[in-house]
């Protein structure tokens, strides 16, 4: 009964190694091997880098006086992209600094961006879908935003140049 018993013990643990050593293996090949292939074989753009702009409406008719500031600075692996964002606005009543990670993805000169705040307490959560233009040298189209302000989502255009050097 108890060579049994000794048995089952050891196929219980020599079944939950495998799995830990199978577990380790799929990790790693996800992680690791395929976005090398993905990368040693894409033969896009690499839009890695800095990428800034910059906004401002200084027409006091309407009320709406205020500038912003754009800094995007990316990583790309084939298609994937991450990073993260600073976006800096400011008018007479606020001066808002906003720091974003990003997540996303390029597919056929289009890119789509996905933003969350790196501070948890902050609930602006961002998207973007924008355009390479100028042979790979300005980003341009719309920024989507949670407008906590007026608890609606608010769009503006946004073009980003890359910066020298990037």
């Amino acid at each position: 009964m108890s060579t049994i018993i000794e048995q089952g013990v050891i196929g219980i643990i020599t079944g939950i190694c495998t799995t830990a050593v199978l577990f380790l293996i799929k990790s790693l090949w996800v992680t690791k091997v395929i976005p090398f292939m993905e990368a040693t074989k894409y033969q896009g753009v690499n839009i890695a880098g800095q990428w800034s702009g910059f906004g401002k409406n200084d027409n006091p008719d309407n009320g709406d006086v205020f500038e912003t500031e754009f800094n995007l600075f990316l990583a790309q692996s084939a298609h994937h992209l991450t990073g993260s964002f600073l976006f800096k606005f400011k008018n007479p009543e606020k001066d808002v600094n906003l720091d974003f990670d990003v997540s996303g993805y390029m597919w056929e000169g289009y890119v789509t961006l996905n933003f969350t705040p790196k501070d948890k307490r902050v609930t602006s959560y961002a998207t973007t879908l924008l355009k390479l233009h100028d042979g790979g040298h300005s980003l341009v189209g719309t920024w989507l935003f949670r407008d906590v302000a007026r608890e609606f989502v608010n769009q503006v255009p946004l073009t980003l140049v890359r910066s020298q050097g990037s």
